[in-house]
Order: C-alpha cells, then structure tokens, then sequence
C-alpha cells in the first residue's frame, strides 16, 4: 500500500502497488518496468497481478501495478457534467459527475511524477479501465494521448452525456503524433437483453440498449477510420456479462497489445547445426525496445536456464552462446559469471573458470563462487 497527497482533488488518494520481485534481486541491476495504471483498482487489482504473474517474461514485459482505489467514482470517472436523466443518470449521480478532467490532471501532474520519483518505473504506461473507468480511459485517450502508450477499455459507457465523448470521436481524425504508435483495445461485453442479438439490438433505441449500443457504435468508428494513426483491436464477448467481462479482456488486451513482445525458442532452434537462434533472438529485443522505447532484454534467469539445459544436451558451443548472451546483457550480474565458469568447468578450461568466478566474487561475494574458485586454485 501507499498513498499521495492530491492538491488538485484536495484529498490523500491511497494506492495499491505491485513491483515485480526481480526489482529487489541481486541478480537484476538497476533494471525498470513499465507501468499499469489500474482503475477501480481495489476490484481488480488482484486479478491483474495474478495475469502478470503468469504473462510476464514470456508474454509482456514484468510490470508495476498502480492500482487506485475509488474515494467518489462518479466524480472521477465522468468526463463531463450530465443532466440528470433517469434510469440511467438520476440526480444524485449527475450531480457529482463531471471531473474526469481534474482527475486527469491528478494523474499527469501529481500521480506520475510521485511514482516515477519512487519506483524503478520505464517510459512506457498503460491505462486499464471498466465501466465509468473505460469511459474514462477512452476520453484519456480522445483527449491526452500522450499520458499513455496502451489503453485497455472494458465495456466503457459510452451513452454518458447524450454519447459526448462519442461525438469528440467522430470529430476527430485521430491522425498525428500524438496517436502514433499508441494501442486500443476495447472488451464488449454481452448486455443484451432476452431475444436480442448483436444485429437486431442496432434497431432498437432506449436506455436498455443505449450501453452496448454506443459501444458498438464507437467500434465500427474506429474499426472504419482507415485515417486513424490509433493501433486499434477489439472482442465481442458473447458469454462473458458487464460484471465477468474486465479478467478475460485484461488477458485479450495485454495479449494482443505486447503481441510483438515474445520470442519463442523451439525445438530445431537448439538441435539444427549452426543455429542462428541466439542472432535472431539479440534483433528481436532490438525491435522491441525499439518499439516499447525503453531497453529490453531477455529474461536472465531464462538465458542461464538455456545455458545451462544446452550443456545437458551436449550442444556445448550453443550453450556458451547463451552464457556470453547473458554477460554482454547484464554485465553488472555475479551470477552469468559464475554460470559462464561453471561452462568453463565443463568444458574443462580451467583458466577461464577461474577468471570468470573471480568476476563473480569481484560483483558480489557469494559463496557457491568462492567454493568452486577455492576447489580449482587448489587442484
């Protein structure tokens, strides 16, 4: 947990903080992560986690959560003032509406620079949202783009306001630099009511279908605006209601958003001949640092993991591919030293090991290192 004092909501908002464990390890070296601004965060924050836990490394790059719970989510989340119009919008509700801007501004002005201030953060953030919340990250997006990289809106109320920020939309192109290289991945929820489908729903007006409808609606908008520089891609979840809908589109979002993140190590990769997988691997982070524009890197503990599975193999000069891999990545790391030594070990180079388990010492003193270092100088 932790907390910032707001001056622009004049209130102290509490946070629900996720840091990737590697970011306390000795074995990662002034490594940063990305960053997921969860909203409503104290409903989802679990969940979201639990998906990075399981997608991180392989999938997407680790990441910090920042999950912020509500204090009053119809003020925050709103983009504008409502005229009360009931059922939809009673007057209680639109009188606090409308401060969605002055939430934004939270978050650009106070939020960001105390997060980056105190946590190993890199340049690249992602707004995650349901509800009111996906409202609000489609008007981040409409409005501020450059506060974020990715954006995941989960059946977002779109028909609020007499579907005004929908109308921003169609009044935009969505084109110039401030939308490029920035992605959109909006969850539709199945709403309808009995004996409807998603075509004759489009037939029919009133408040029990304005919801999906104005999703739909903002859809073929963007999914039809062949001038948008927005990286745009949806689902209709058929079987998945409003309430179930936020778990399996955070997993499609993150999915299809970090879609260019993973490389993939197979089979005839480590049993061809002359395999050239650790060339194509070192362009593959290449591109996606150039994509994400911070450093990335694969995995280390992964690359030792090759290594070492390599020299089970019998495919020694592979393996040491894979060790030096490591070393030229993190060469502020004791352990790929110790790992190269214990290849030189294997490969009895009885100098080289001695050197590399002297780096190992020289970085951090530990004492699997200093056993082997030990055992060969007294051989």
């Amino acid at each position: 947990m932790d907390s910032v004092k707001s001056t622009i909501l004049n209130e102290t908002r509490k946070l629900m903080i996720h840091v990737p464990e590697e970011a306390t390890s000795d074995l990662y070296v002034n490594k940063n992560f990305p960053v997921i601004y969860l909203l409503d965060g104290d409903a989802h924050f679990r969940s979201v986690v639990g998906l990075l836990e399981q997608l991180s490394n392989t999938s997407m790059p680790n990441m910090i959560v920042v999950a912020i719970p509500n204090t009053n989510r119809n003020r925050d989340l709103t983009p504008s003032k409502a005229e009360p119009s009931p059922p939809m919008v009673p007057q209680d509700l639109a009188e606090q509406s409308g401060g969605g801007k002055n939430f934004m501004n939270f978050l650009e002005k106070e939020l960001f620079p105390y997060i980056e201030n105190k946590y190993p953060t890199a340049p690249y953030r992602l707004l995650i949202g349901h509800s009111f919340g996906g409202l609000f990250a489609m008007d981040v997006l409409q409005d501020k783009p450059e506060l974020f990289n990715g954006y995941i809106s989960i059946d977002p109320s779109m028909w609020w306001d007499n579907k005004r920020l929908l109308t921003a939309f169609k009044n935009s192109n969505l084109k110039g630099a401030k939308y490029q290289n920035k992605s959109l991945y909006l969850g539709i929820a199945n709403t309808l009511d009995s004996g409807m489908d998603t075509t004759s729903v489009r037939k029919v007006k009133g408040p029990e279908v304005a919801h999906i409808n104005s999703i739909f609606e903002t859809r073929d908008l963007l999914k039809n605006n062949s001038s948008s520089d927005i990286e745009f891609n949806y689902k209709y979840y058929e079987n998945e209601s409003h309430g179930s809908a936020p778990l399996i589109t955070t997993y499609d979002g993150l999915k299809q958003i970090f879609k260019f993140y993973e490389f993939e190590v197979k089979y005839e990769d480590v049993t061809t001949p002359n395999s050239d997988v650790v060339s194509r691997m070192k362009a593959h982070y290449t591109e996606v640092t150039q994509t994400l524009g911070y450093e990335n890197k694969p995995d280390e503990s992964m690359v030792n993991g090759m290594g070492y599975q390599l020299m089970q193999m019998g495919n020694m000069d592979l393996a040491e591919q894979f060790f030096q891999m490591n070393i030229d990545y993190y060469p502020k790391s004791f352990n790929v030293y110790d790992s190269y030594g214990d290849y030189c070990l294997a490969t009895k180079n009885k100098e080289k090991a001695i050197k590399s388990f002297e780096q190992a010492l020289a970085l951090k003193e530990n004492p699997a290192s200093r056993k082997k270092l030990e055992e060969l100088k007294t051989d």
